[in-house]
């Protein structure tokens, strides 16, 4: 049989795809992706399906993990200063009680602080994070307390709490939605305000002291809530993150194999590659018609 151009291109095109295949693959090796086609070994190749698919569930908890910590960090942060703006009321109500405090002016400027604290209560309440309202439920793109036209609020959210799961098969809650909230506190803090320019003095260190002490025990209670959650977070955090270490060895083990083996092959492959480029090059007709006619 005559060999031709035509056969001999084609014998050498096959050779240098092959050649370039065992370069490709040992590239591959050196890099972490040593195993191929699941007939190069097919437990580890089994193996290593399952640690992949375990690394991105452990790498999606550790995001997880970041966001639950900072919108839980936030959250702490603002109830603990609806929590401290209550103190200060209590504070106020029990100066009211005092005789030197009795007179018109005294009582308007204790009024107009109970007012200014009611007011930083209300702000918090509607408190957002990255555009998000903290207090809303799932409803995060609703202002979650609006004003009810008798001094007070009406919740507008949800009673929907907001997960993360910061472990395979594990949720924690990064919110506190507004019902939560002791958020009548609004109305009796006007009341406070009034009762003070009124002069009533039994009335505000009285019942309304005790409403709100009750409503800052319950913020408090909230509080000790998401700190408890958030060191649930960083634990769990640390399992995932020691977890990842201990995929990524074991990935490392059954697809990376030895570099130094693994960087010779694939120097040993370039170079067969590359000569044999070379002269598959040189050995091609000068010319088309060259090619055509011989």
């Amino acid at each position: 049989m005559r060999v031709t151009n035509w056969m001999l291109l084609n014998t050498a095109v096959r050779e240098l795809d092959d050649l370039r295949a065992q370069y490709a693959k040992a590239q591959k090796k050196v890099y972490g992706r040593s195993l191929e086609r699941p007939s190069d070994d097919p437990q580890r190749v089994v193996e290593a399906i399952d640690l992949t698919a375990m690394k991105v569930k452990l790498e999606r908890a550790q995001r997880a993990a970041t966001d639950a910590k900072e919108w839980l960090s936030i959250v702490e942060t603002s109830l603990t200063a609806m929590a401290e703006d209550l103190q200060a009321a209590q504070e106020t109500m029990i100066q009211f009680g005092s005789p030197a405090n009795q007179e018109p002016s005294a009582r308007e400027n204790l009024a107009l602080q109970i007012e200014g604290l009611r007011d930083a209560i209300k702000r918090e309440m509607n408190a957002q994070h990255r555009g998000r309202y903290l207090f809303a439920g799932w409803a995060t793109d609703q202002v979650p307390f609006v004003d009810d036209g008798a001094g007070g609020v009406e919740y507008k959210g949800s009673s929907h709490k907001i997960e993360r799961e910061i472990a395979p098969g594990y949720k924690v809650a990064i919110n506190v939605p507004g019902d939560m909230l002791p958020h009548d506190i609004i109305a009796t803090l006007t009341e406070v305000a009034e009762e003070i320019r009124a002069g009533n003095v039994s009335r505000v260190t009285g019942e309304l002291l005790g409403k709100v002490k009750d409503a800052a025990d319950v913020l408090l209670a909230r509080r000790s809530e998401v700190g408890l959650a958030y060191q649930q977070v960083e634990q769990f955090e640390g399992y995932s993150r020691d977890g990842l270490i201990t995929v990524e060895e074991r990935l490392g083990e059954i697809s990376g194999g030895d570099i130094a083996d693994a960087v010779m092959q694939m120097t040993q492959a370039q170079q067969a590659y590359q000569v044999a480029l070379s002269a598959f090059a040189m050995a091609l007709p000068k010319t088309l018609m060259d090619y055509m006619f011989r």
